[in-house]
């Protein structure tokens, strides 16, 4: 599938989010690079965030399972 009709196929998806659609059509309008650049960079942000958030979890569980042992 050529990558237009890929977007088009994201664009159209009714389980594509509305942020990932605007996003999607808001770049497709800017000079490609800077589009690419930025998406990297946001990836790399949210994939931090995430790790940050499910490792602060995962060490919230594991304390709260320590307590219920020790109890």
């Amino acid at each position: 599938m050529a990558i237009n009709e890929e977007i088009q196929a994201v664009l159209s998806n009714p389980g594509t989010s509305d942020w990932l659609k605007c996003s999607l059509e808001k770049a497709i309008h800017r000079d490609c690079v800077d589009a690419a650049n930025d998406a990297e960079l946001l990836h790399d942000l949210l994939i931090r965030w995430c790790d940050e958030a499910l490792n602060a979890d995962s060490a919230l569980l594991q304390a709260d399972h320590g307590r219920r042992i020790r109890s």
